[in-house]
């Protein structure tokens, strides 16, 4: 299959792939607890919804493709297989036309068979394609010279990687800037990429090797490349892909290992589609990597041209991955991509050496010795200081800082780098616990509390001010001019700060806005499950809004209308609305019409919430990052900055709204958010999984009425978002009893010792999504981080300084810190009723 006609069939059969493998992430997503709330009820990701109800139409156009591909194949002894394909196709089209699937997901445990369904068409595919295309091709002994092409591919390719993300890094910092590495980690980075890649040469070889003993090596080649890049590609995603998102359980290694075959198959269908029957197959090699190599039978010097337009397109990759990530997880699976068709263009570079290479008969214990050699490598500390020019410390340091700007580093460097030294204790129980607790699945059944921050019945006070909160989702506190004297950009926060108290340590209890949100409401710590039925029973704040005879005006995202019970005569704020779009400009316009507006005989007091996305990093990737004109915000992130400009103006403008009606001395207006955000600091962007100081430290101010300004208050204590709620219920003449490590505290106190029974040695935080926990210690200045994703830790000096200080762990901080992180999981599970498997 040559020229137009290869092209229709890999742009048909591409259809039908990106349909199927969109269809099953799909039902993973929905069948995920957490992603089903952010991807498909959040809409984080803005084409879900679209692509779920042209689903049935999008099936009809990918099997239509699908069809077409094999319509030459309908002859004796294959029509069964391809008249039936039609047929599946056709009916299973009338199925969802009246019964559209995606539309009417649920978060239930019987989505996840749908994700092994929509795989099946590839199955079928390349059944036809092995019966129809297979056949025809003439396969012959193996071509010993074929080694000292993929020799030379590997190593060039290896080469080729480490000097195109070295020169990407500005493009991946986004022009911020960063300390340049020293020529001893670039040559690291050249060893690691030429010791991995040599190991991949490794195992081709040794799949050649066993070729030969068949009595067709070429296609004993092909079957085992096949095979192998299908469990290459089950272990990536399970390692990868599922780890990130929390699927762990024993069906994930089994959905793994069908999309890598599915992969697998697919891929192979395709190549010996795009073969030439007329000439032999001497590699299988070769032809398992000609769907990646797609200049194949181009003149050399496109092929060049194409090489370097790989070069120019991983590039460019590696910036536009790094700011909508997820936990470097689409950085990592970009640079394997980007690995794969980078070694298939550099194969069909080369020539076919004439004879083969010496280093035939020993490749295979070469390849894997030189693996071994580099991960033993911190060891030979001679070498590393000739070779680097600098010791082991010194080098595990500066490859660390530099693997968080080069991502193809950091994954050579994860698997073949120095290792840490091990920890005193075993920590495999440890991380058990986080997973077993962390987005706790559906079918686990939690029970969760009636939570009551005071005793029940009780009296308010006979004033009732006005609460305003304004939630801006992913603020930072150093991007703004309270917090940061370097902002020149805020002064209507600014104003409002200085008749306000600001909170000088202000942290969230979550990393995400998942389970923080919530904790703001109920003014506790949340079960890890989003979110169980009955969990309206721990909304402490809407109970004690109803309970005031408030008016309220809130803006019901997905999550407050799962954690909100029913709530008459509530008004709601940016009403029909995704959440997604909450703008803090237009949502607090709508909020001071309703206060000039407001009936004067009404004596109910308002209350309103919102939790608007300007600044969030989805909103800034949608919008393209875009900066207004004659705008310049030099030392900060442009885009992020230019957006907390247009809120400062929104929300001064509603003050002055509050100042005009004559009501802002009697309300209490907070200005918050629900975490922090990762704009660069150490390669990191997004808030997602991380527990990093960036992520955790977040704006509080909070303006009372002047007469409530005789509480005290210590501005520079630890302070939480979750301590808000029993704020208010103190200030409201409802004192909170309980005093518990899962309970928030009251700001505001009519004595300043009030507070210290309810100050903690250390405080623990949870990422919203997975098993990634956090202790936070010495007055909220040391953090200690446990990834039970990635079975790392982390320590923190936590400080002005964006991202705070690395420094390195050691076991009496992590002995402290995972004693406090296991005592509150065992302490909240007890809480919750949630069942404990250590």
């Amino acid at each position: 299959m040559k020229g137009i006609a290869a092209a229709g069939f890999v742009a048909a059969r591409a259809a039908v792939a990106a349909f199927c493998l969109i269809s099953t992430a799909y039902c993973l997503v929905a069948y995920i607890p957490f992603t089903y709330q952010q991807v498909i009820e959040f809409q984080v990701v803005g084409w879900t919804q679209p692509f779920a109800e042209m689903h049935p139409w999008l099936y009809l156009f990918a099997m239509l493709c699908g069809a077409w591909t094999i319509m030459g194949d309908y002859r004796p002894g294959r029509r069964v297989v391809v008249a039936g394909f039609g047929l599946a196709a056709a009916a299973a089209g009338a199925w969802l036309l009246a019964q559209p699937l995606l539309v009417n997901l649920r978060n239930e445990p019987w989505v996840l068979k749908w994700t092994f369904v929509w795989l099946l068409p590839l199955a079928w595919l390349a059944l036809i394609d092995f019966a129809a295309a297979g056949r025809r091709l003439r396969w012959t002994s193996a071509d010993m010279s074929e080694d000292a092409r993929l020799f030379r591919a590997s190593v060039l390719t290896a080469l080729a990687v480490t000097v195109v993300y070295i020169l990407a890094q500005p493009i991946r910092t986004r022009g911020i800037a960063i300390a340049a590495a020293s020529a001893g980690v670039y040559a690291w980075s050249a060893l690691l990429h030429v010791v991995f890649f040599l190991a991949v040469f490794g195992v081709l070889c040794s799949i050649r090797g066993v070729a030969l003993l068949f009595k067709r090596p070429a296609l004993a080649e092909f079957v085992l490349v096949t095979a192998a890049g299908g469990l290459a590609t089950a272990t990536v995603i399970r390692q990868f892909i599922f780890a990130s998102i929390s699927f762990t359980e024993p069906a994930s290694w089994w959905l793994a290992l069908a999309l890598g075959a599915a992969a697998a198959l697919t891929g192979a269908g395709w190549a010996v589609r795009l073969a030439d029957p007329s000439v032999p197959v001497e590699s299988g090699i070769e032809l398992a990597l000609r769907p990646l190599d797609v200049l194949r039978g181009a003149p050399g010097w496109i092929r060049g041209i194409g090489l370097v337009g790989w070069a120019g397109l991983t590039a460019w990759l590696a910036g536009a991955a790094a700011v909508m990530d997820w936990n470097f997880l689409f950085q990592k699976l970009v640079v394997l991509t980007m690995w794969a068709l980078g070694f298939a263009l550099m194969a069909g570079l080369l020539r076919r050496g004439k004879r083969p290479l010496p280093i035939r008969a020993v490749a295979v214990l070469l390849a894997p010795a030189i693996g071994v050699l580099a991960i033993r490598f911190g060891g030979m500390e001679p070498v590393g200081q000739r070779w680097l020019g600098m010791p082991p410390e010194a080098r595990a340091a500066a490859a660390n800082r530099y693997a968080a700007y080069d991502v193809s580093f950091r994954l050579v460097y994860d698997l073949l780098g120095e290792r840490p030294p091990a920890p005193a204790v075993d920590m495999s129980g440890f991380f058990a616990l986080l997973q077993n607790q962390s987005n706790i699945p559906r079918r686990v059944v939690i029970d969760p509390p009636d939570v009551h921050l005071a005793p029940e019945p009780g009296s308010f006070a006979v004033r009732k001010p006005h609460i305003f909160f304004v939630v801006i989702d992913s603020l930072r506190p150093d991007y703004l001019s309270p917090y940061n004297p370097k902002v020149s950009f805020t002064p209507g926060i600014d104003r409002f700060a200085k008749e306000s108290t600001v909170f000088r340590h202000a942290f969230t209890h979550y990393g995400a806005t998942g389970l923080a949100e919530p904790s703001i409401w109920t003014g506790t710590m949340m079960p890890h499950q989003q979110y169980p039925p009955g969990i309206a029973r721990m909304n402490s704040l809407q109970k004690l809004v109803q309970a005031a005879g408030y008016n309220a005006f809130v803006g019901v995202d997905n999550i407050l209308h799962a954690i909100d019970g029913p709530w008459p005569g509530l008004t709601e704020l940016d009403q029909g609305r995704n959440a997604a779009m909450y703008d803090v400009c237009r949502t607090l316009d709508e909020l001071g019409g309703r206060v000039r507006s407001r009936d004067p005989s009404d004596v109910r007091p308002m209350f309103a919430y919102t939790q608007p996305q300007n600044v969030h990093i989805a909103a800034i990737t949608r919008e393209g990052g875009s900066v207004p004109a004659g705008e310049s915000y030099p030392g900060f992130y442009a885009a992020y900055a230019s957006r907390v400009h247009r809120s400062d103006a929104c929300f001064a403008a509603f003050v002055e709204t509050l100042k005009s009606a004559g009501i802002y001395d009697d309300s209490i207006v907070i200005l918050t958010a629900d975490h922090g955000e990762s704009m660069g600091e150490d390669g990191r962007w997004g808030h997602a999984y991380t527990l990093f100081p960036e992520v955790l430290q977040i704006p509080m101010i909070v303006h009372v009425p002047l007469w409530m300004a005789g509480y005290a208050v210590n501005p520079d204590l630890v302070a939480f978002n979750m301590d808000l709620t029993p704020s208010l219920y103190y200030l409201l003449g409802r004192r909170p009893t309980t005093n518990d490590p899962l309970f928030g505290r009251p700001l505001f106190t009519e004595r300043l010792d009030e507070v210290k029974p309810y100050l903690r040695d250390q405080y623990v935080i949870s990422s919203s999504y997975g098993p990634v926990y956090a202790a936070l210690s010495g007055d909220g200045r040391s953090l200690y981080i446990a990834d039970a994703t990635a079975y790392v830790e982390f320590a923190y000096d936590v400080g002005a300084t964006p991202g705070g200080q690395r420094r390195q762990l050691t076991d009496e901080r992590r002995a402290s810190g995972m004693k406090a992180i296991r005592a509150a999981i065992l302490r909240l599970a007890q809480f919750a009723r949630i069942p404990v498997t250590e």
